[in-house]
């Protein structure tokens, strides 16, 4: 068994709770990089007015509900 004194329990208690709340803010905020990154993935916009629409249907090619003009599904730069 190790021996500690009991004055270092408290030290040790909350060492190891701001470990676990860094880990878990760490693993959202990865989360939340991952979600914007595929929501980002998700958009297209209008090569003709700009406008930036969810095609949706996973075509190729797809018309803006505003201008309706066909746009080419395209990879967008990592962001």
């Amino acid at each position: 068994m190790i021996r500690m004194e009991i004055s270092f329990l408290p030290l040790l208690y909350a060492a190891v709770l701001l470990g676990a709340i860094v880990v878990l803010w760490l693993a959202g905020a990865w989360r939340e990089a991952r979600r914007r990154r595929r929501a980002w993935r998700e958009l297209g916009q209008c090569r003709l007015c700009a406008t930036w629409v969810r095609p949706g249907s996973g075509a190729d090619l797809w018309r803006c509900p505003a201008c309706r003009a066909l746009n080419e599904r395209t990879v967008p730069a990592d962001l």
